[in-house]
């Protein structure tokens, strides 16, 4: 793949970032301020249903293996995930605002469904646009591809969540469905621009038409480098997404910093994550390997879980800004290497399968992660511990499970990987099909 052709498809990935920044940024705030919904039930409703959708990513993933639309196993899937999503963001205000004043349990659950929609559409897209990236370019390309896609993201993110901020600097109701409105076109017009002419047409037979689900998972469950590489990426994840919500609050909790500066923490991480990114995808991928690279993030984030651990307990806040860069530069390495080990953890025939099964990994890992730091704060609170050494030992307690990541890195072999999914599929299709 050239470098325009994956720069153009890096676009996707950039109103991915912007459609994020709307639907679990914009929303999730008006919603419990202004609307003046319960947090638990925004929390239900907006992450809730959006995580429980990558239980799809596995049975269609496989689908998407073995089916084309119009000659495509990809395009197509994505383009109607998109377009699913954005016409759901577009909706979501109307929602939201009807739901604010009858929140019955029949209401919510009749909203929970609604946004569920949107989680199972943006995991339809997801897995078929990075199962396109994985068919499209081949193991030395990913890792500077997936730093690229995942850089752009970024900028989606930023661009879209300054733009959001200035646009809404003052809410209103018809201002949000400007907003979100204007959010789905300029996200359906980026993907069309992505995936145009990106995969090649054809109508020959997809190998291995006949065979079932159910002889594809069994595929995945016998792998043992499968299971060592979702362990991995499920012990990583987790302990890396503890910090999202505890964060800004240990900024304003200890140090009594105001939200202007709590805020600045999410920049000091982005810029830490692109360069991350972009030198792990660029500079280090082909010079190390994405495994060292992987395990070279997760050092890093031990170092500065470490590192918050200790500013809390002992209550300093000099090397604050400079920890934040340093945890988004240790995660930008992680996501970069595990992303393009990722995509090498699959099969030609099988790309959508294990591309959905490492998705849904990601989100399982990510989901729980949040509600377990803060109820794990909120435990070291009541057991005595002071605010600085409550936060502080969550933090201790994420560097532990990266360490416990890095143990488990080291059992994941990607060439002994494909040797073994080789041995096992077709004594598992002459079982089951």
């Amino acid at each position: 793949m050239t470098r325009p052709q994956l720069l153009r498809l890096g676009l996707f990935q950039m109103a991915a970032g912007g459609l994020s920044v709307l639907f679990l940024g914009v929303l999730n705030r008006v919603m419990r301020v202004e609307l003046g919904l319960d947090l638990l039930v925004v929390g239900l409703l907006v992450g809730g249903g959006h995580y429980l959708g990558a239980l799809v990513a596995i049975p269609f993933g496989h689908f998407s293996d073995v089916h084309r639309i119009g000659g495509y196993r990809r395009t197509l899937y994505i383009l109607l995930g998109v377009t699913l999503t954005g016409l759901i963001l577009a909706l979501s205000p109307w929602v939201a605002r009807w739901l604010a004043p009858a929140a019955t349990p029949l209401n919510v659950a009749a909203v929970f469904l609604f946004f569920l929609l949107e989680g199972v559409a943006t995991f339809v897209a997801g897995t078929a646009y990075l199962a396109l990236i994985a068919d499209r370019t081949d193991r030395a390309e990913r890792g500077p591809a997936t730093g690229l896609v995942w850089t752009l993201m970024m900028v989606g993110i930023i661009v879209t969540g300054v733009g959001a901020a200035l646009f809404m600097r003052i809410y209103a109701f018809e201002r949000m469905v400007t907003l979100f409105t204007g959010g789905f076109a300029v996200a359906l017009l980026l993907a069309v621009v992505a995936l145009w002419r990106q995969e090649p047409r054809s109508r020959a037979e997809l190998h291995r038409r006949h065979e079932s689900l159910r002889a594809a998972l069994t595929l995945l469950a016998r792998s043992q480098h499968s299971r060592h590489f979702a362990v991995f990426l499920m012990v990583g994840m987790f302990s890396y997404f503890m910090h999202d919500v505890i964060l800004e609050p240990f900024g304003g909790e200890v140090f009594g910093l105001p939200p202007a500066e709590t805020t600045l923490f999410n920049t000091y991480m982005g810029v830490g994550m692109v360069a991350g990114m972009v030198l792990g995808g660029m500079l280090l991928i082909p010079r190390m390997g994405k495994r060292r690279v992987a395990g070279l993030g997760c050092w890093i984030m031990v170092a500065a879980f470490g590192s918050l651990a200790a500013s809390g307990f002992s209550q300093s806040e000099s090397m604050l800004v400079a920890i934040i860069t340093l945890l988004g530069l240790g995660a930008g390495f992680f996501t970069v290497g595990s992303v393009s080990l990722m995509m090498d953890m699959t099969s030609s025939q099988h790309t959508g399968l294990f591309v959905g099964a490492w998705t849904l990994v990601q989100a399982l890992a990510k989901g729980p992660a949040s509600l377990l730091s803060g109820g794990l704060q909120g435990a070291f609170l009541a057991a005595g511990a002071l605010p600085g050494q409550a936060y502080g030992a969550v933090f201790a307690l994420e560097a532990a499970g990266l360490l416990m990541a890095i143990l488990l890195l080291h059992r994941v072999g990607v060439r002994r990987f494909q040797y073994e999914i080789g041995s096992f599929w077709e004594l598992a299709t002459e079982n089951l099909d």
